[in-house]
């Protein structure tokens, strides 16, 4: 996009500071042409939720200058396409989705907006139809870094790689067998994180049904360095040695041990060497400004029915083994 068209885009897409003022939406309500436009309008808090997520986005891009502005506004117009092809449905299914995408992308909006542009763009996977007795929507949303001054190929095809996968797997075979009319869905968000001025987590929420008792979902996690471009695991974060891991093992095992009174997870879950590779795998450590949030999905140490187990550590009891020239150190 050249900057005269990101400038246009801008203009088409925020209100003026005196429109964003006033209590409606960020558009001209007069002219909404689009179901979407129109859904906003007519629900007090979505209109409220256009209205500051195109303030926040206002702020930010007044900031920015060059080639961050550039990248926001494309990303922007990006969003702005994708929503409208993702709420879609009778006034209550355009209504929910409109809420979630809103307060998604408002959050991504105030992280960009922390320190440093980091120059991350979200791209979608949009797909529904029918196969068969199956009818099935597929929703995956994914990040991608953007930034030149390093390379991050490598954790671009991966997030683009897994989106592809989900999206193959949530679309129906035509030899699927299903005799009864079904509905599968595929759904994917991700949220960002700003763990420290050098690093990025990507914490991906993904659902997904196709047939049998129940679905399944849960999130995992990414920290990307933005120095080197590559996903880092806990060992990247923490000084060489295994002290990380027995102070996360001791850390882990108590909370565990207390949440497993009133919600009965796997005993053998809690042994040192299954837990210890538990702790060893990157996607449940899910770096945040002042503190981990360690995520164990359904199975990972519990049934499907306990649901997700958190274990949330201040860095205060971390730092002191932060690897000194790590990405949670800078």
């Amino acid at each position: 996009m050249t900057r005269l068209a990101a400038t246009a885009a801008l203009l088409g897409l925020i209100a003026t500071t005196s429109a964003l003022a006033q209590g409606g939406a960020s558009f001209d309500c007069a002219k909404a042409s689009s179901a979407v436009e129109r859904a906003i309008c007519k629900n007090p808090q979505l209109a409220k939720a256009d209205r500051e997520m195109a303030a926040i986005y206002s702020t930010l891009v007044a900031k920015l200058t060059g080639q961050a502005k550039d990248h926001l506004a494309k990303d922007q117009v990006r969003w702005v396409g994708n929503r409208s092809r993702a709420c879609t449905g009778d006034a209550d299914a355009i209504s929910d989705c409109l809420k979630g995408r809103y307060a998604a992308r408002t959050e991504t909006l105030k992280v960009l907006a922390d320190g440093v542009y980091p120059f991350i763009s979200e791209h979608a996977v949009y797909k529904a139809g029918k196969v068969g007795k199956i009818t099935y929507t597929i929703d995956t949303r994914y990040p991608q870094f953007d930034g030149s001054t390093t390379d991050f190929s490598a954790v671009n095809r991966t997030f683009a790689d897994d989106a592809r996968k989900s999206d193959e797997d949530g679309t129906p075979k035509a030899d699927s067998g299903v005799e009864r009319e079904q509905t599968w869905s595929s759904e994917q968000a991700f949220a960002l994180r700003r763990p420290s001025t050098s690093a990025v987590t990507v914490a991906i929420d993904f659902y997904g049904y196709s047939g049998g008792a129940h679905g399944f979902g849960g999130t995992t996690c990414v920290l990307v360095d933005l120095h080197t471009g590559k996903a880092v695991e806990p060992a990247g974060v923490f000084a060489p040695g295994d002290a990380w891991l027995k102070l996360m093992a001791g850390i882990v095992t108590a909370d565990l041990k207390k949440q497993f009174v009133k919600n009965p997870g796997f005993d053998d879950a809690l042994e040192p060497a299954s837990l210890a590779k538990t702790l060893r795998d990157p996607s449940h450590y899910c770096w945040r400004a002042d503190r981990l949030e360690l995520i164990f999905n359904a199975y990972d140490v519990g049934p499907y029915a306990a649901g997700a187990y958190r274990v949330v550590v201040p860095y205060s009891r971390l730092r002191p083994l932060f690897r000194i020239d790590g990405p949670l150190a800078r």
